[in-house]
């Protein structure tokens, strides 16, 4: 309750704030967030000094020192003789003082060209635990002496003090405790004289023209408050702000722009806002340009929104409508002038150009796209806008493609494992993003849905790892990616010799078997030298270096990827700086040597990711050991939590497998692999009790490789005789393998069920039978660009004809660096299909033209999966199988889908569609077989033009 008393003959008032209102807080905080964090600020019923409530805050600081801020505003009073404040005060703390914040409303302040201002302090607090009044008083002394202050920091000679005036209260303190509790009741300030009201409204000119942007853009880096800023976002979907504070955010999508309260709910929990602005449209929805309506200019009190962002996977096609829309939200943001953020799906270049920020975030988990492929379409994102801010999404759940089909099969939801967060995390790094999204449909607080709390704690953890070198992130370059190496495993290296050719069978298959695991072995290192890369990040901190294994098929399931010894050389290292690696419990000093090329770097224990640093700062390096002391009990707790909850799942989904009877390794390797990771877990949780954070760390890290080590072998179980992880759809991650076993048992309940080949055209050779089953085509030519279908007789797997699909420039000198496809798309026949039966879909591909301008290549996709089961070509390549299986959840239309998305050439050929109808009844499981399609007679004739034929999807683009 504000009370104001007064003379009518001295103009003079008292303000007076009782803090009994429980709904509301008014005391700002301002502390380091590296440095301290609020933990509760409440209005407190129980223990006021007078009245019905006061303010209650408590605050957790983990360095001795840490600077801690509370500030309340007052009426703007001006300083006369006598002016005092008065507040009662509680805390667990000795010397806290009270101090006035007093503005100078005809003095510039050189250092920050803002106006001028001063600081009265008054008394300090003595009575630890108990009520103490603190009282302020603008005596001529005081005011005097902080006029010197002020004269002497600005190197003013003079300073014009007329019309001075008090506008804020401050409680100041340093941190000499984990936890700073203070209570606050009675804030008096009397007797007010107000001042002129045009000294206040040329103040607020002054002010408003020379306030500098919360948020600042220096060409790709971002400063909040003049400090380097990495963003970690987040959409908000109702979770408790405490909680998304601890997971290491400090962006948050807001539902409403203009919903304050909420606004301000965020910074007071030390976060950061980012809100869609409003979108001008007619009665239709019909989005209107900036030509014919504007913006209402935002009100202050939307100051806590740092980013404005126009929303997620934009169509390039919209760059006239978000080009119109940068210009409404400029015109009316002239006082924040806040960065514009937009997540586009192509023409990145040009929209880069209006943007600040502009984002792409592919999502290829559970796809036939690897985690190296994902961080070198993100390296070629930021060639596309070189010099522009980029960020992405991360995915930590499955598409909304999977998740659809997975909830019309009545399916429990695909769960994305922690080292796949952590694995696209350190990609999106290692390409030179300058900030992250965890991109999030559901609550990040709700742990109850199977799966949801390792993606809490994964995020919590890698967050607090990007927090440690957040300035690397947030100002640095990428230079180079290096290869590195583990030690090998001291196993005998097979030489074709060694495979002696022996003539008794028994000796010839075990020649066969030693040349085939030479030819395992061969591939093996081969692909580990390709998947095993560094990053090399330069800054005026050091180098920063990320060493991460991109292996092979972990976005369906991650493998061990663990070893010892990785080495690293680093192209013309400083051989003089020293080398460390740090991690959240740990930093930990490197050997380093000259070598031939650079300098070579040895990690001891190497698990997925790591962490180098590279500098002669020794300053730098005791800041770094702070900071990780500060973060090694969270974070350890942290990892010892994330192993239980992943143990648990596994555990669970091992024993489903086992009552299954398909997985031999879930039967025989499965306890032994369980119960070593089972006693890692607990080795953890002692050394966490033991405070020895470390330890904790490093065992709970441990015992997820053992349940990687199971995982994978499961996987490769259930794989091992596909060609793809893309085949089952059910072996698109470690979470489905039991529903892909019942699969497969079904399926051997099919055999005396097989239909002929639904699919009779899917050879190519009969135009006129194509266009009597309803194929049809749709293309989209881009401008400089002619894409056709044709029956394609120069090249194909039998017969007479294949399928080819074609996008190439008109001009061989203007190539489009980014295409939106489809280009050109062909669909099948829509084929009848029954719940419960499994359709087998195969056919032949070949790339003849390597496939550029967009990620997605060519696709062949079925309309049970969608998107989420399609397959995808970019390199040139010779003629490969499909191989797709799916059950069919309801009676419906079978339809494939095949698209050229790039500019280059794809052949398909022998496209066959085989529906298996399981008997009610289990039998004994029999493999099915295929009887191969008839040889069709070699010949060749001119290509038959599928697009004068074919019934069109929709109206083609007019050409130019």
């Amino acid at each position: 309750m504000l009370v104001l008393l007064g003379s009518a003959v001295l103009r003079a008032e008292t303000y007076h704030a009782h803090f009994d209102d429980t709904s509301q807080v008014s005391w700002q905080v301002r502390i380091d967030a590296s440095q301290a964090q609020k933990k509760w600020h409440v209005r407190n019923t129980t223990v006021p000094h007078e009245g019905a409530a006061c303010e209650h805050l408590q605050i957790a600081t983990g360095n001795l020192g840490s600077l801690i801020e509370l500030s309340h505003q007052l009426p703007s009073s001006r300083i006369i003789n006598e002016l005092t404040a008065s507040l009662w005060f509680k805390s667990n703390r000795r010397g806290t003082r009270i101090g006035l914040e007093a503005v100078l409303p005809h003095q510039i302040d050189p250092e920050t060209g803002a106006l001028a201002r001063i600081y009265l302090i008054g008394d300090t607090y003595t009575d630890e635990g108990k009520w103490q009044q603190l009282h302020c008083i603008t005596t001529d002394t005081l005011v005097n002496q902080s006029l010197g202050l002020l004269r002497g920091r600005s190197k003013l000679r003079q300073v014009d003090s007329r019309d001075m005036y008090v506008e804020r209260v401050l409680i100041v303190t340093r941190s000499s405790s984990d936890q700073i509790e203070f209570l606050l009741d009675d804030l008096k300030l009397t007797p007010i004289v107000h001042p002129n009201q045009s000294v206040l409204e040329t103040a607020a000119a002054v002010n408003k023209q020379n306030s500098k942007p919360i948020v600042e853009f220096l060409l790709d880096r971002i400063q909040l408050q003049g400090q380097p800023m990495f963003p970690r976002m987040s959409r908000f979907h109702g979770e408790s702000l405490d909680e998304l504070k601890q997971a290491g955010l400090n962006v948050i999508w807001a539902p409403q722009f203009d919903d304050y309260k909420f606004l301000s709910e965020l910074q007071s929990h030390g976060l950061w806002a980012m809100a869609t602005p409003p979108r001008p449209q007619d009665q239709d929805g019909s989005f209107l340009a900036s030509r014919d309506a504007t913006l209402i200019p935002f009100d202050e009190q939307s100051a806590p929104i740092i980013f404005w962002n126009l929303g997620t996977r934009i169509p390039g096609k919209q760059w006239d409508e978000l080009r119109s829309r940068v210009g409404q939200i400029q015109s009316a943001d002239q006082q924040f002038k806040r960065p514009i953020m937009a997540d586009v799906l192509g023409k990145e270049r040009q929209i880069a150009r209006e943007v600040s920020m502009i984002g792409s975030s592919p999502h290829i988990l559970n796809s036939d796209v690897s985690l190296l492929e994902y961080r070198d379409t993100l390296i070629d994102k930021t060639r596309i806008a070189p010099g522009r801010f980029l960020w992405t999404w991360i995915q930590t759940e499955p598409t909304s493609a999977n998740v659809r089909w997975r909830s019309s099969s009545n399916k429990s939801p695909i769960i994305i494992e922690p080292e796949q967060i952590r694995l696209q995390t350190y990609a999106t790094l290692s390409a030179g993003c300058r900030g992250n999204g965890y991109w999030t449909t559901t609550r990040l607080d709700d742990t109850t849905v199977p799966g949801a709390l390792e993606r809490k704690l994964a995020i919590r953890q890698l967050n607090m790892e990007i927090d440690l070198i957040e300035h690397w992130l947030a100002t640095g370059t990428v230079i180079s990616h290096v290869p590195f190496s583990l030690k090998q495993r001291e196993s005998p290296r097979i030489k074709q010799l060694g495979a002696a050719f022996k003539n008794s069978g028994t000796k010839r298959l075990l020649r066969d078997e030693l040349l085939a695991e030479r030819e395992v072995q061969l591939e093996r290192e081969k692909e580990t030298a390709q998947e095993m890369q560094a990053a090399i990040i330069h800054s005026e901190y050091g180098t920063l270096i990320l060493p991460v294994w991109y292996r092979k098929d972990a976005q369906f399931v991650p493998d061990q990827m663990a070893g010892n010894d990785a080495t690293i050389i680093i192209p013309g290292g400083n051989v003089s700086a020293s080398v460390w690696e740090l991690s959240t419990t740990e930093i930990k000093n490197l050997n380093r040597e000259r070598v031939s090329g650079g300098v070579k770097i040895t990690i001891p224990k190497f698990d997925m990711t790591s962490i180098i640093i590279m500098t002669s700062d020794q300053g730098l390096i005791d800041r770094l050991r702070k900071k990780v002391a500060s973060l090694s009990q969270s974070s350890a707790e942290t990892c010892v939590q994330l192993c239980r909850a992943k143990l648990e799942r596994c555990q669970k989904t091992n024993a489903e497998l086992v009552d299954l009877g398909v997985s031999q390794i879930a039967l025989m390797d499965g306890p032994a692999i369980l119960e070593r990771s089972q006693n890692l877990a607990k080795q953890a949780e002692t050394a966490l009790a033991g405070h020895d954070y470390h330890a904790a760390r490093t065992l709970a890290r441990d015992s997820m490789q053992m349940l990687r080590i199971l995982q994978r072998s499961q996987w490769n179980e259930a794989t091992r005789k596909f060609a793809s992880a893309m085949t089952s759809p059910y072996t698109i991650s470690y979470s489905t393998l039991p529903d892909h076993w019942r699969m497969i048992e079904q399926i051997g309940r099919s055999a005396k069920n097989i239909e002929s080949n639904l699919l009779r055209s899917g050879d190519f050779e009969d135009i006129d039978t194509m266009v009597v089953e309803h194929w049809k085509h749709e293309q989209n030519a881009i401008d400089g660009t002619q894409a056709i279908a044709e029956l394609y007789p120069k090249d194909k797997k039998s017969g007479d004809f294949s399928l080819r699909l074609l996008a190439a420039p008109l001009n061989r000198n203007q190539i489009p660096d980014n295409v939106e496809g489809p280009l050109v798309r062909v669909t099948t026949p829509p084929l009848a299909v029954r719940s419960d039966q499994i359709v087998h879909i195969t056919g032949w591909i070949k790339v003849t033209t390597s496939i550029t301008g967009n990620q997605q290549g060519a696709t062949i996709q079925d309309s049970i999966m969608g998107p989420g089961g399609a397959l995808h070509w970019n390199a040139q390549s010779d003629w490969q199988k499909i191989d797709l299986i799916r059950e069919v959840p309801q009676s419906e239309n079978l339809i494939l889908t095949l698209s050229l998305n790039g500019l280059g050439s794809i052949l398909f050929d022998d496209l066959r569609v085989i529906a298996y109808t399981p008997e009610p009844k289990l039998y004994q499981q029999t493999n099915a077989t295929e009887t191969p399609p008839a040889s069709k007679a070699a010949g060749e004739t001119s290509g038959l033009n599928l697009l004068k034929k074919l019934p069109k999807l929709g109206p083609f683009p007019a050409k130019n």
